[in-house]
């Protein structure tokens, strides 16, 4: 009986060793298996010290400073990088762990990428000192890539993940940067990609040379008031930086970009300007691109196909005056064989050829030249008479004028403002009952 008793003790103390030692074994791999993946801080600095940074992939160079704590590219002062791509490369390399450390001391660098390094970053310190990250090839796992670090001759492993993240930020930061005040343009050309390979010109109107409603002019491919949406357009796509991607850094052939190129150019009032060349369509409807001035070759941001294919008639309002019984103005109609003379009075009423005018009868003339309207756009006609009508809209002692010739059977082509130009067309019916309302309120 006691050796039966002996026997159960020693079984139960044999099953509680193995259990005690299982345990032991299984969190000494747990912990070896944790030591495996854990990362290895290989450097590490405030990147606020950080006033500096070069990265060097083949022959593509980006080299930043930071200037009144904005990061700018060091050759082109005055053009800055896409802030949140720097803070995320700068985040990677100055907190820098590696996935594995595989040699203290290796000879031949070449051997795993690194000589050339297949990318190399390299930082300036607010203390003078440098630091340089080489990174090479895939490990045979292809699960890393090889890295070193300056100063030290040992050679790590760099996770996939984190390396992506530093090559996506480098290449964010090569992105074109088309920054210009939106609010701030007084001159927009655009040369179209498709139509019409004459220049868009549309210049802004100083306020005291202005009559109307007016605020901007069209001075190619013919002088008119520039419209208003027309101008709202360019200005939206540039009313905040615009980054286009970065794609290569020489100009070949297939981008189809040379001197025929399309084009975006604007300048600001105090006379900073970018003019932006445009190539080849692709697939994705977007445009290749380069920056006059600049280097490299670029996809120009989606939705820029709404400038560069503009209709003609797009350009112009639809509107023939930019007036309104709100925002009136003095006004003459000269019919050849009759003329009419509206102006504002001193006391805020308006005369019709010296006869005062009610509010009423005012307003309603106003309407009717507000609602006079262009049809279309003239196609390729001279002017080889005298106007068959004239108008003139004053204010201030500024003037818009314009002249109304015979175009087709029915129509009237307009000039303005003694360009030489025909602009827009209207119904030759349209201007006369314009006229008979003159003519009923000069005699009512």
């Amino acid at each position: 009986m006691g050796s039966k008793k002996t026997w159960v003790l020693i079984s139960l103390g044999i099953i509680l060793f193995l259990c005690i030692a299982g345990a032991i074994v299984f969190l000494l791999r747990e912990e070896d298996t944790d030591s495996k993946y854990r990362a290895i801080s290989v450097y590490k600095v405030s990147y606020t010290k950080v006033t500096g940074m070069k990265i060097t992939q083949q022959d593509s160079v980006i080299d930043m400073v930071k200037t009144n704590g904005v990061w700018q590219f060091r050759d082109q002062a005055g053009v800055s990088v896409d802030q949140g791509s720097m803070e995320s490369a700068l985040t990677m390399v100055c907190y820098l762990y590696a996935q594995d450390k595989l040699y203290d001391e290796i000879e031949n660098l070449s051997n795993y990428g690194l000589d050339p390094a297949v990318m190399q970053v390299e930082i300036e310190l607010d203390d003078g000192t440098n630091q340089t990250v080489r990174f090479g090839s895939f490990t045979s796992a292809r699960d890393g890539v090889f890295m070193t670090l300056s100063g030290s001759d040992a050679l790590y492993v760099y996770d996939l993940d984190s390396y992506s993240i530093l090559e996506n930020a480098a290449k964010a930061m090569r992105d074109l940067t088309i920054d210009i005040d939106a609010d701030e343009l007084d001159t927009i050309e655009i040369l179209r990609a498709s139509g019409a390979r004459i220049p868009i010109l549309m210049t802004k109107i100083p306020e005291n040379r202005r009559v109307g409603l007016e605020s901007w002019m069209l001075q190619s491919p013919f002088t008119a008031i520039a419209n208003a949406k027309a101008v709202s357009l360019v200005k939206s796509f540039f009313a905040s930086p615009r980054y286009s991607s970065f794609v290569a850094d020489t100009v070949s052939d297939d981008y189809g970009l040379n001197s025929d190129s399309a084009y975006i150019y604007l300048k600001e009032s105090g006379g900073k300007s970018v003019k932006i060349w445009i190539g080849n369509r692709l697939d994705s409807g977007r445009y290749y691109c380069m920056q006059e001035g600049g280097n490299g070759v670029y996809e120009l941001a989606s939705g820029f196909e709404a400038l560069l294919e503009i209709e003609t008639e797009n350009l112009f309002p639809i509107a023939v005056f930019p007036v309104s019984a709100e925002n009136p103005v003095n006004v003459t109609i000269n019919l050849g064989s009759e003329t009419f003379q509206l102006d504002q009075s001193a006391g805020g009423g308006f005369t019709l050829n010296g006869k005062t005018l009610s509010e009423d009868v005012a307003n309603t003339l106003f309407a009717y030249l507000a609602e006079l309207q262009f049809r279309g756009v003239v196609e390729q006609a001279a002017i080889t008479a005298e106007p068959n009508a004239t108008i003139v809209l004053e204010q201030s002692g500024n003037e818009l004028v314009y002249r109304f010739y015979g175009y087709r059977n029915d129509y009237y082509a307009v000039e303005f403002n003694g360009s030489g130009s025909l602009s827009g067309y209207i119904k030759a019916d349209h201007l006369a009952v314009l006229a008979a309302a003159f003519n009923e309120a000069s005699k009512g």
